[in-house]
């Protein structure tokens, strides 16, 4: 066959008239059909082709949906010309579990940027290897709908020479909460104080502060503040008016004091929000007596709030504690009931919930896989720090 003698712009002309092709479907279904296919494909691929695979399906999407072409090299002898190129930078952090992503420098499509992420399949929490290089502060934030808070748990790096309480004043400000898909609330219209000794967070607002207008706004206010201390340092909320001692919020009254919460025997739920396909683990509102209640709990929607179901119906799990360790959930998965890497959110609601019920620890018996996602389930599995990861820099 004779070589081509199209020039680049030949061939650039030649691909804007092929037609148009639209894809009406949500991320989230084109997530599930992508993901579904690439597992059939994985079954019958040996392991060590695996990544280099999903690599080739990552950059071939890359190569037909950016908007600008990266050069064409007419034969593998040819010296290649760059007259427009896209960069990709592969970073990820220290941990094993450390968040990894695809960096387009050039054109920014958020298609891509979509697509990509959907490929590489990673955790959604934070873990304890996180806090090798990171220091973690779960954050309540209202979703758009002031419906629910939604948990994030924010990494920004250690700083040594700075308290706790410095370091959540200075990330505040950062929080990108419309760009997650949340209601942006931080910075708060509040002046914030820490009294050490009696472990109080100081809350003085002004006296036409916003959070008392409506049972919707006074929720979210005192949620979010009873959510989003570290419960080890943080007892009690005390509140005060331009220096005056409490806060009138219309249903509440006149309020001096709150207690923080802790995400104690809740079941964490899915909630989808924008067009991000992966999903948000959120607890429930009510407490269980038992872990076996929350799970039973977990396999049906809430959805008055928007909550999704987190477990499929057709899963037969038992829990047990085990015996050898007090704080290790065993769960015994019935052998019809197929686990796979299309689980992998699955089963960070599972530990999440297992968490709030007071385990460190998490070993799966009775099924044939081995790997959910990152997880080996040949070994115990460390349960999540906290979940909904996202990484911020302070400076």
């Amino acid at each position: 066959m004779g070589k081509s003698r199209l020039s680049d712009k030949d061939l650039e002309d030649l691909l804007r008239e092929l037609p148009k092709v639209n894809d009406n479907r949500h991320p989230r279904e084109i997530y599930r059909n992508i993901s579904r296919n690439k597992e059939k494909r994985r079954r019958s691929l040996p392991t060590w082709l695996i990544p280099g695979v999903a690599t080739g399906i990552v950059l071939l999407l890359i190569f037909i949906l950016s908007p600008q072409l990266t050069g064409i090299h007419d034969t593998a002898s040819d010296n290649s010309r760059n007259d427009s190129s896209t960069s990709i930078e592969n970073k990820s952090t220290d941990s094993e579990y450390g968040a990894k992503k695809l960096e387009i420098s050039e054109g920014n499509d958020q298609q891509i940027n979509e697509l990509t992420a959907m490929l590489v399949e990673e955790p959604s929490a934070v873990y304890p290897e996180d806090l090798n290089v990171y220091q973690a502060f779960t954050i309540a934030i209202p979703d758009p709908n002031a419906l629910l808070t939604v948990p994030v748990t924010v990494l920004i790096e250690k700083m040594e020479e700075k308290t706790w309480f410095e370091l959540f004043e200075e990330m505040m400000p950062k929080l990108t909460e419309e760009k997650w898909g949340l209601a942006e609330y931080f910075p708060l219209d509040v002046n914030l104080s820490y009294d050490q000794a009696s472990e109080t967070v100081l809350v003085d607002v002004p006296a036409n502060h916003q959070y008392g207008h409506g049972s919707a706004a006074e929720t979210m206010f005192t949620k979010t503040l009873q959510e989003s201390f570290p419960n080890e340092k943080v007892k009690t909320i005390k509140f005060t008016t331009e220096g005056k001692k409490g806060i009138v919020l219309g249903n509440y009254g006149e309020i001096y004091e709150l207690q923080t919460e802790e995400y104690q025997n809740r079941a964490y739920y899915f909630t989808y929000l924008g067009s991000n396909p992966r999903p948000y683990m959120v607890p429930s509102e009510q407490k269980f007596a038992s872990i076996m209640e929350a799970y039973s709990a977990m396999e049906k929607d809430e959805a008055e709030l928007g909550l999704q179901a987190s477990i499929p119906t057709g899963i037969k799990m038992d829990f047990t504690t085990a015996e050898d360790d007090a704080q290790t959930l065993i769960i015994k998965v019935a052998e019809e009931s197929a686990l796979d890497n299309q689980f992998l959110y699955n089963f960070e609601a599972i530990m999440l919930t297992a968490k709030s019920f007071g385990y460190d620890k998490i070993r799966v018996e009775g099924q044939g896989i081995e790997q959910i996602g990152p997880f080996s389930l040949t070994e115990d599995v460390l349960l999540p720090v906290g979940p909904n990861k996202k990484l911020i820099q302070l400076n």
